[in-house]
């Protein structure tokens, strides 16, 4: 379905906003792979406007990666390169930000959901 562009949902606008500190953050907690799956689903929130099961999915993903959900697991690539990552850099507190904004857009589109 065509984007409507007279409504924005508030993750899209959220995302849309963000989206060069989310590619950043998300290149530096996941690599290059998190980085690229962010970037699809920028394009695909910038083009549809009802989310599909897969955009639901990716938002899901992110909000894990932005919420350290896999950094435990010493088998994922998020583990590595969250342990690069000085605890008092600023970008820490960029993450939080970020993750706080993504959870907040989510429930307010959730409010507004039919």
């Amino acid at each position: 379905m065509p984007r409507d562009f007279c409504f924005t949902p508030p993750h899209t606008a959220f995302i849309l906003a963000n989206a060069a500190a989310i590619c950043s953050s998300a290149s530096l907690l996941g690599g290059p792979v998190a980085e690229a799956r962010v970037h699809r689903l920028i394009d695909d929130v910038s083009l549809a406007s009802p989310l599909t099961s897969r955009m639901e999915r990716e938002l899901d993903a992110l909000e894990d990666l932005l919420g350290l959900e896999n950094v435990h697991d010493m088998d994922r690539v998020e583990a590595e390169h969250f342990a690069r990552i000085d605890p008092c850099d600023p970008v820490v507190e960029e993450i939080c930000l970020l993750l706080d904004g993504l959870r907040q857009a989510r429930a307010q589109s959730t409010d507004m959901a039919p």
